[in-house]
């Protein structure tokens, strides 16, 4: 059971020499098996707050915790759909996040394999990204990130991967 706790969440940015708050006080708790959306306006914080998520970006001043234990950095207990690197194949990427979480050569090889059956790509394992139409770039993205089994998916805008 996996829970993403966020409580009194700010964060801002600098500009110029202000500060933008584009996060203020968010309380969110997602709870195991849960699906949940968030929506709003271009530039309201959405990336943002996924990214904080990810321990992909810090925050001002609040708590954001996985089961209980505060989140630092990445982590393999969140797997996030992000564009593709364009000099790896597909097979290539989803291998890429297995050998990050420290699965060997072979091991990789075999679970990238199931993960494009996964999605049903495996004949386009060996095809880059360039190659790819966007919704077969996003079904790979899909595959890399659960590919190391986290215990949270994290999706920032997926139709709009190229």
């Amino acid at each position: 059971m996996a829970t993403l706790e966020i409580k009194h969440l700010h964060k801002s940015y600098a500009t110029g020499k202000q500060r933008r708050e584009v996060l203020h006080n968010i309380d969110l708790t997602l709870k195991d098996n849960e699906f949940v959306s968030i929506v709003g306006t271009s530039g309201c914080g959405k990336s943002t707050l996924l990214s904080i998520a990810a321990g992909l970006e810090d925050f001002d001043s609040g708590i954001v915790a996985v089961d209980g234990k505060p989140i630092t950095g990445a982590g393999l207990d969140r797997g996030v759909v992000y564009t593709l690197l364009p000099w790896l194949t597909a097979r290539q990427n989803i291998e890429f996040a297995l050998r990050a979480a420290g699965y060997g050569r072979g091991e990789s090889f075999d679970l990238a394999d199931q993960h494009l059956q996964l999605v049903n790509l495996m004949e386009f394992g060996d095809a880059y990204p360039s190659e790819l139409s966007g919704g077969m770039k996003q079904r790979v993205a899909i595959a890399r990130a659960l590919s190391y089994r986290p215990k949270i998916l994290l999706m920032d805008e997926p139709h709009w991967m190229r």
